[in-house]
């Protein structure tokens, strides 16, 4: 049979500039030249189905991709390890359909929006236009009332005229079990909107929202997630900084526990950020959408310039960075998980262990060592001097030396 070529006598090449520019983004990210040579020869074998199939780039999907992988894989050579070889085959092919979505050549694929319950899509709509509500905020909320729409198994709005405040109070009781009083009272508080809406559009006929109630929060009543500074110290001995991972690690975990930033606050710090000429890093803050001077001590700096000059050479601006291909940006719930693992692994014993227990560490020692708490607060980054006062309550050893003995107290 006569093989399909252009005029010049070569087969078309449909994928041809694509594998150009995929070549370049593995580069970019990070990748072996044996695995990017690996990929590009993947993705020209692909090439060469999409021109033998006549397959049109605005038509093409991911069954295009499982297609290619069984005609592939049904020789002799391939047939008995064929399922390991389309598994691995299926992840190259997967990010170069990514790239051409992201470049427009391919259409984006149609992802139905899953919106659990009759009446949540508005709602979540009212918060976002009207409201004003950050994305946080109203995923938040999706997922409290659509936690409650599917305990109440409601499917039309039908379903939402028969709400019942007992079905409200039954569900909070079940949502209790498993959460705490904070977070119970963020359920609490979607509830009340969720059900204040409804009202507001006439599908409820009464207006269950004053019957929400929420469970009281008192004003710093519970305890700072702070350790003992020897256990910091014995958590930062366990980090190996022979390898570039290590060294990462480590000046990732000097930060929280020298400078008291947050993991989100170390997940955003840029190459820029650093100033080394007035011992500074300016830190973004997520949570306060501020930027604060903190001062670069001596033994923080050198962790970083020991991390930055073994650091892998990328477009990224992000100080932190992942070792293994593809090289992307540290996020913050990895870093929290990060410092987690070195905890552990220090034999720290916390009801709560991850990147704030350093953060509060440093806070609690900081006050020990005669610090104000207005200086600790401009240091952590506080907007408001109450959210300090809670680490007082955690030099407790500090407070043990002004309690009263048993016989002072008795008559």
């Amino acid at each position: 049979m006569k093989k399909e070529t252009d005029r010049s006598g070569t087969r078309p090449s449909p994928l041809g500039p694509a594998l150009a520019r995929f070549a370049r983004r593995l580069e970019d990210g990070g990748y072996r030249k044996s695995t990017t040579d690996q990929y590009l020869s993947i993705g020209r074998k692909f090439d060469s189905y999409v021109a033998r199939r006549r397959i049109a780039l605005a038509a093409m999907r991911e069954d295009h991709i499982d297609a290619f992988l069984v005609e592939a894989t049904a020789g002799r050579r391939l047939r008995e390890r064929g399922r390991c070889v389309r598994i691995l085959w299926r992840i190259p092919l997967l990010q170069l359909l990514e790239q051409l979505r992201n470049e427009g050549v391919v259409p984006a694929a149609d992802v139905p929006v899953d919106v659990p319950g009759p009446g949540l899509a508005e709602y979540l709509a009212f918060l976002r236009e009207h409201r004003g509500c950050c994305e946080r905020t109203v995923q938040r909320q999706r997922r409290h009332v659509g936690q409650f729409l599917a305990h109440l198994q409601a499917r039309t709005e039908d379903d939402l005229h028969r709400i019942k405040i007992e079905q409200v109070d039954r569900h909070l009781v079940q949502a209790s079990r498993r959460l705490r009083r904070q977070s119970i009272g963020s359920v609490c508080a979607s509830l009340r909107g969720f059900l204040g809406h409804l009202h507001m559009r006439g599908v409820l006929p009464s207006n269950l929202r004053p019957q929400v109630s929420t469970p009281h929060i008192y004003p710093l009543e519970g305890m700072p997630r702070a350790v003992a500074w020897s256990e910091v110290e014995r958590a930062l001995a366990t980090v190996d900084r022979v390898s570039v991972l290590g060294c990462r690690d480590y000046a990732i975990l000097m930060l929280i526990a020298y400078c008291g930033l947050r993991a989100g606050d170390v997940a955003t710090l840029q190459l820029p950020d650093l100033d080394w000429h007035r011992d500074t890093i300016h830190v973004r803050r997520p949570k306060g959408k501020t930027t604060d001077a903190v001062p670069l001590i001596p033994v923080v700096g050198e962790a970083l310039i020991a991390y930055l000059q073994r650091r892998t050479e990328t477009p990224h601006a992000e100080v932190f960075l992942t070792e293994k291909a593809p090289v992307v940006p540290l996020a913050g719930p990895r870093i929290s998980a990060m410092a987690r693992k070195y905890l552990k692994r220090a034999g720290v014993k916390a009801a709560r262990l991850g990147s704030h227990t350093l953060r509060h560490s440093f806070a609690v020692e900081l006050l020990r060592r005669g610090h104000s708490l207005r200086a600790i607060g401009d240091v952590l980054g506080h907007d408001h001097p109450q959210s300090t006062f809670i680490y007082t309550k955690g030099a407790v050893e500090d407070l043990r030396e002004v309690t009263l003995n048993v016989e002072e107290v008795l008559p």
